[in-house]
């Protein structure tokens, strides 16, 4: 015998015992084990830690879990970047001593508007937007807004014909957003080239109040196309990330997380035993503000406000974004130009349910944010959990500087567009400490709340909202069947194709099956050693792979048969058999191979699962019905002198 010989003998061995070394975690289930032992407190035994932890992960469609597909909300992220742009043109503006009399982003949309109280004070802003963004932004020669002068005198007759025309603008399809800066309507045309239209229809309506108005010191910036495209993909990117930190920190094995077109993110969460508390924590956004309430208009009047608003106007009770943002537009007018409505909400301690909620008039400005946050960890005092917050150095010194300048005032910390609380500031807070409360009931539920919290806060504000455009939650049975079927189908098919080998094959059939077994071993064993999750669509590769292993046995035999036909000896054709039929071997797998990676690149989750455990399997294919069969008739022929093949 050759030493090229025994060695391969060698590594056909090792892969062979590796294999069974690899599986056996997966057959004897100690991963279920382990989480018990570690939920009880219990010690495993000592013959766990000789063995890896890794056990064959199984997909969405076989152990059950939790299929989305959220939306992002692109447009959002772009306004988000364009408020913090304003953000950064403020303070230089305040660094530099330039008066200004409105620096903000025109709502509903991302550009930004900057009104300067003298014209020459334009060019040292435009070299600081140049100097900074570069090409990031450009001017608009045309705003999109139409911009009217109110002619009334006095802020209660101002107050009035403005809501005049909020009410007429309201019938208007061609109007999207109408907004008032001091003594200046802005219109907000639908689309771009109907500018000139509004204004007309504006003034032929209102043109006794009303007078076109064109700033002498106003700027107006809008991102740029490269920009917009460039941030939506980071967005995309970082949804993806802070997606899958936050799942990573729940603690669920192996998620499947990819953006899919333009705009939407696919989640998969295979066997999680908490839908809601998994979905809740994905979808959280996570933003985290510091508002001061604005305490102009008494908080009774407020209330009054609020409730009056609702029901002249006949909206609902509840306190979603969606409808705050509803009663918002209606208290347009109503409220400082400056300020918006929020909401405490409270909830039944026995139902969970939303029991009310007490409006404040909150500052628009976020004086501290989200993303100045150091570390937020989950504290416990008289038996409540709360979450504690720090700052970093810049939040530190912007927190400090808040709460020294509104001593007596309230700052309200709002989660997720909802008030958490608005406490009192009694004194200046220098280290940058805050810290969030969550009320009062069960304390598992609560610790529960904020360890989730904990997650959101840690990992980052999402980029922008996500929608939730498709759920699927598979239950734990149906996985259970799907592995049942996939199970039975493979045996099926395994015990059909084996018995026809032997039958028709003899002796040559059995060891072609002894390679179909090693074959899928070292499937299962490659799964497990490199991650893989193994889905349905698995499993019919798996299937697919034992009919080609076969077929690859098949052609070896049957060019053996020919040779043997041809008067050769049995140890001449058995060599002549392997040289003249890896060829057509190696070219029928290797086109297969070919098609998985193909499938692999541009298909989704099932696709990709299937396009994986075949590549696989032709790899253990090749090596099973080449070279261990081989080295089976090198040693049965070497050691006798055969004179008839048993085939």
């Amino acid at each position: 015998m050759t030493s090229r010989w025994r060695y391969q003998t060698y590594l056909a061995v090792f892969l062979t015992l590796l294999s069974i070394y690899l599986l056996i975690p997966s057959v004897l289930n100690f991963g279920a084990v382990r989480e018990r032992a570690e939920k009880q407190g219990e010690e495993l035994p000592w013959y766990y830690s000789l063995f890896p932890e890794k056990q064959i992960n199984l997909g969405l469609d076989l152990q059950g879990g939790i299929y989305l597909e959220l939306e992002v909300n692109l447009q959002e992220a772009l306004v988000h970047r364009s408020d913090i742009i304003v953000g950064e043109l403020e303070r230089f503006l305040k660094d530099k001593g330039i008066a200004y009399q409105r620096v903000a982003v025109i709502s509903k949309t991302s550009t930004m508007e900057i009104f300067l109280n003298k014209a020459e004070d334009l060019g040292a802003l435009r070299n600081h937007v140049r100097e900074i963004y570069g090409n990031s932004l450009k001017e608009l020669e045309s705003p999109p807004v139409v911009s009217l002068k109110l002619k009334s005198e006095g802020e209660e007759a101002a107050v009035a014909k403005y809501q005049e025309i909020l009410a007429w603008a309201k019938a208007q399809p061609k109007i999207l957003e109408v907004d008032r800066f001091q003594d200046v309507v802005q219109i907000l045309p639908a689309k771009q080239d109907e500018g000139e239209e509004v204004a007309a229809s504006a003034l032929a309506q209102f043109g006794a109040d009303l007078e076109p108005y064109r700033a002498p010191a106003a700027l107006f910036l809008s991102q740029s196309e490269d920009y917009q495209a460039r941030l939506k993909d980071e967005t995309l990117k970082q949804a993806v990330e802070t997606i899958r930190n936050r799942i990573d920190r729940h603690g669920v094995a192996e998620p499947e997380i990819r953006r899919v077109g333009d705009n939407r993110v696919v989640v998969e969460l295979p066997g999680v035993s908490d839908p809601d508390r998994a979905i809740g924590l994905v979808k959280r956004a996570g933003k985290l503000e510091f508002k001061l309430v604005d305490e102009t208009i008494p908080q009774t009047q407020v209330q009054t406000l609020v409730e009056q608003t609702r029901s002249d106007n006949k909206l609902p009770s509840g306190f979603s974004e969606e409808v705050v943002d509803k009663l918002n537009e209606a208290l347009k007018g109503k409220l400082p130009a400056d300020s918006e409505i929020g909401f405490e909400v409270a909830y039944d301690p026995v139902t969970k349910k939303i029991a009310g909620g007490t409006p404040y008039l909150l500052k628009r400005k976020v004086e501290v944010s989200g993303e100045m946050l150091r570390n937020a960890q989950v504290s416990v005092q008289n038996n409540e959990p709360y979450v504690s917050l720090s700052f970093d150095p810049a939040g530190t010194k912007a927190f400090a500087d808040l709460t020294a300048a509104n001593v007596g005032k309230r700052l309200a910390i709002i989660l997720d567009g909802t008030v958490s609380k608005a406490p009192q500031i009694k004194s200046a807070i220098p280290s940058g400490e805050a810290q969030i409360t969550l009320g009062f009931g069960d304390y598992q539920a609560l610790l529960r709340e904020a360890e989730d919290l904990v997650v959101v806060l840690r990992e980052g504000a999402l980029p922008a909202s996500l929608k939730e455009a498709t759920k699927t939650v598979i239950g734990p049975s149906l996985g259970k069947s799907s592995i049942d079927r996939g199970f039975r189908a493979t045996l099926l098919a395994a015990a059909v194709v084996m018995v026809f080998m032997a039958v028709y094959y003899k002796w040559s059939g059995v060891l072609a099956d002894f390679a179909v077994v090693l074959n899928v071993l070292f499937i299962f064993a490659a799964l497990t050693l490199f991650g893989a999750t193994l889905t349905l669509p698995g499993v019919a590769a798996i299937v697919l792979t034992i009919g080609m292993a076969v077929d690859a046995n098949v052609v070896i035999l049957e060019r053996i048969k020919e040779e043997i036909a041809a008067g050769k000896t049995v140890k001449a054709a058995v060599d002549a058999g392997y040289s003249n039929a890896i060829r057509a071997v190696l070219d029928a797998n290797i086109t297969t191979f070919l098609s998985g990676v193909v499938l692999y690149q541009f298909g989704t989750g099932p696709v990709r699962g299937f396009a994986v455990t075949l590549m696989i399997g032709i790899l253990t294919t090749l090596y099973s019905a080449v070279v261990i069969t081989r080295l089976v008739y090198d040693y049965v022929l070497s050691r006798r002198d055969v004179k008839k093949l048993s085939l």
